[in-house]
């Protein structure tokens, strides 16, 4: 029997073969895009939860008072670590430190022993010995329980491994980094692309406090353990699953506040490790919102293709009256109908389904560049498969159902006397899908307007300086000690217009913060925070800073007790004109400031400028050039040949200032081609839609389209019959989507402390060209029947 139903479909399906051809490929086109998108959201989800003990791992924030603001903090001070450990339901702790959160190391280069092979901008952190007590990365080689065994071993990634050795069986070989030797004691597995930690060294925490202690700590505190002004241990604390996490909040909030009275007020928020990748320290869940909002789409994308099936399921019922109502009257059963429907929708399905994979390989290259992600297409990928076989069975039943049941249910004899019966009569249900539909599209469609202008925005706004034909180049700290050298030949070289070393590896997010900071008037139990930037007496002019009084470095010793400092740092500090010669102390260091600027983004557009403080004292190792289009390689060449000259063996490397500043806000830009790829995607599917509905409103209006046209109707008129309908439900769509399309896209904007101002042309240009694709594809099937013979349709009748 079932062959027979297979057999009979295949038959229907060969006998319409345009509309077979146009619900295969809607169907197809839906499955391809509405699988690759939750493929995409599956794995945003995925993040750390590889780990099996993830549910109980916590990430220690901090959360910094500061006067009525609060600074979130993704640190804490070393002394939190032991601290927990008193606290009843921690089981463990674990604290990691970056290496460039560590000023006093001077060597940031990763070589093997005899410095043959050399390897800059390595990601190091120093760890202690539980690390893989927390976190479940796959060990090569090496012992999980004698993972950092002392305080000069280290623990590589294959990747680097083989770079050093050419093998990753490392173990026992000795690394060279600041100056000393490291026996290797742990290869590990390359870290997952879905881990949110990314290292490809990893040394002790116990080297990091010798280190510490060994240049006089920090002030007054000579270990880490007891520095209460240091944010820069990210810490982790394994709880016990019943343990109550905002007790433990809270008694590390009282314990630390109460040891560190007279300084910034600190509440400390535990996060767990499976929410660190889509929501921020501060609570920021706009990556989150927008992950749900891309799972929504893909499963209103996989409706609408389901809706479309419906919409030409249904309009071509009129043309299988006869053979349905035969087959009743001659004794078929209901049962046997509905079974007959539903194979033609499996067996339509099925065609779909080959064309969605191979859909899905072709355009995988286009998915891993707009996502920046790997899809996995691998019959072993247990997600995969659970997401194709959700999303082939919810589309089936969604579907299927509604034609088969409406198909095998009507009245035979009503149905070969006039045509027509309950289900074909009644469009509304079928109108209101067609509303639906372009609803979608709609707020997808200005979502990709206004995403468009936000990123234009961003990209062409006066952030306060010229970040174009500017690059930096990383140079290993001993190479700095020639800074005067470098730059002095560099200068004379054509192509090259200023140069500067500073601290800053990215002058467009700096990170390096300080409270350290006195000045008369400031009240002692008032914290102040500002970002820092060591730089010489080239760094302003080469980066095109505007001053606003005072003037700029000298390039003598004294400059070290001299600060410059920005418009919102003297406006935060309550400082009134003339600013120049007003005394602060910094850190130990007492001084004075000689010069204010105007301010400048240094950091994400998502967040207003900041207080901040530019000083000679201290490592710069970064070197920014300023050179011009003309000018380009000539300048790179010769930075990389002083390079050469003072980096030893070190790898040559340099980063565009412009590019570094788009690469911080590339998930949304992510997220703007990913809206405009599925906003296209859902308005041919709903149009796929409109063409079925429109098809069947010509079939029914046959009789009445002849009749006007024997009666002198124009091609015209008939048009506008037709079309009028299906463009008031296009209209109602756009209606009903403008409040929601603005109150979306007003709460995705909000993200921004630098955004544009939606306005109404963003939402007119979206309803013209919503009205006239709408148009186009009705006007096919009108001027169709419009220019048809109307002797053939009255014959029918």
């Amino acid at each position: 029997m079932i062959k027979i139903y297979f057999k009979t479909a295949w038959r229907n399906l060969k006998a319409s073969k345009f509309y077979s051809v146009i619900n295969v490929c809607g169907l197809a086109v839906g499955l391809a895009t509405g699988i690759m998108l939750l493929l995409w959201v599956q794995n945003e989800f995925s993040y750390d939860k590889f780990n099996k003990q993830y549910k109980n791992i916590y990430q220690l924030n901090s959360h910094i008072t500061l006067e009525s603001k609060s600074l979130a903090w993704q640190g804490a001070p070393g002394p939190l670590a032991v601290m927990s450990q008193k606290i009843p339901g921690v089981i463990a702790a674990l604290r990691l430190v970056s290496e460039n959160e560590n000023p006093t190391l001077s060597d940031k280069v990763l070589s093997n022993i005899d410095q043959t092979k050399v390897f800059d901008n390595n990601n190091i952190v120093y760890a202690e010995s539980n690390f893989l007590n927390f976190f479940n990365y796959k060990l090569l080689h090496g012992n999980r329980n004698g993972f950092l065994p002392n305080a000069y071993s280290v623990a590589l990634t294959q990747s680097t491994a083989k770079k050093l050795f050419g093998t990753d069986d490392a173990i026992g070989k000795m690394v060279r980094f600041d100056k000393n030797n490291f026996i290797v004691t742990a290869v590990l597995q390359d870290f997952p692309h879905n881990s949110s930690l990314q290292y490809d060294a990893i040394f002790p925490v116990d080297y990091y406090a010798q280190q510490f202690t060994a240049h006089g700590g920090n002030h007054g505190w000579k270990t880490i353990d007891e520095d209460v002004n240091d944010y820069s241990f990210r810490t982790f604390l394994l709880l016990n699953p019943d343990a109550n996490k905002s007790t433990i909040e809270t008694k590390l909030t009282h314990s630390f506040n109460a040891m560190n009275k007279g300084q910034a007020q600190t509440t400390f928020q535990l996060q767990n490790l499976g929410d660190l990748h889509l929501t921020g320290i501060d609570g920021d869940n706009s990556a989150l919102q927008m992950v749900r909002i891309m799972a929504l789409v893909a499963i209103l994308i996989l409706i609408i293709a389901s809706i479309n099936y419906v919409n030409l399921s249904t309009a071509r019922a009129l043309t299988r009256i006869k053979e349905i109502s035969i087959k009743k009257i001659v004794g078929a059963k209901r049962r046997q109908l509905f079974l007959q429907f539903i194979t033609e929708t499996v067996l339509t399905f099925m065609l779909a389904i080959f064309i969605a994979i191979a859909l899905i390989v072709l355009l995988k290259p286009l998915y891993d560049s707009i996502t920046g992600e790997q899809l996995m297409l691998s019959l072993s990928n247990f997600s995969m498969l659970e997401i194709w076989f959700f999303v082939l069975l919810g589309t089936i039943l969604i579907s299927g159902i509604y034609p088969a049941m409406l198909l095998s249910s009507f009245n035979p004899l009503g149905a070969v006397r006039d045509k027509s019966f309950l289900g074909i009569k009644t469009s509304s249900f079928r109108k209101s899908l067609v509303v639906l539909q372009f609803v979608i599209s709609f707020i997808l469609l200005v979502g990709t307007i206004v995403m468009g202008k936000q990123m234009k925005y961003i990209s062409n706004k006066d952030l306060g300086y010229d970040k174009n034909y500017v690059f930096t180049v990383s140079f290993p700290d001993e190479a700095t000690k020639n800074a005067d050298a470098i730059e002095n030949e560099l200068l004379l070289q054509k192509g090259i217009l200023n140069v500067s070393f500073s601290s800053a590896s990215d002058i467009t997010n700096v990170t390096e913060v300080s409270g350290d900071i006195m000045w008369d008037g400031k009240k002692d139990d008032v914290p102040f925070l500002l970002w820092r930037v060591q730089a010489d007496k080239n760094f302003i002019p080469t980066m095109k800073y505007r001053f606003i009084a005072g003037t700029n470095f000298t390039g003598t010793p004294s400059d070290d007790n001299k600060y410059i400092l920005n418009e919102t740092a003297v406006k935060a500090m309550g400082l009134k004109p003339p600013y120049v010669g007003t005394k602060i102390g910094y850190g130990t260091a007492d001084g004075e400031i000689v010069g204010v600027v105007k301010d400048f983004n240094f950091k994400s557009l998502k967040d207003p400028v900041g207080p901040l403080v530019i000083r000679t004292s201290g490592l710069k190792n970064i070197l920014y050039v300023r050179t011009t289009g003309a000018g380009a390689q000539a300048a790179i060449k010769a930075v990389a040949s002083q390079y050469k000259k003072y980096a030893s063996n070190a790898p040559f490397s340099y980063d565009f200032l412009d590019k570094t500043f788009e690469s911080h806000y590339q998930s949304q830009q992510r997220t703007g081609t990913l809206f405009t790829t599925f906003a296209a995607i859902a308005i041919f599917i709903s149009c796929l839609g409109l063409f079925g509905l429109a098809t069947y409103t010509t079939q029914v209006k046959t009789k009445e389209i002849g009749i006007r046209k024997v009666l002198g109707a124009g091609v015209g008129s008939v048009v506008q019959l037709i079309s009028k309908d299906f463009l008031k439900l296009v209209i109602i769509a756009t209606i009903l989507a403008t409040p929601l399309a603005y109150w979306a896209m007003s709460k995705w904007l909000q993200d921004f402390a630098y955004r544009i101002n939606m306005s109404w042309w963003m939402f007119a240009v979206a309803v013209i060209v919503i009205m006239l694709i709408a148009l186009i594809t009705v006007s096919f099937q009108a001027i169709k029947a419009a220019i048809a013979n109307p002797v053939k349709s009255l014959r029918m009748e």
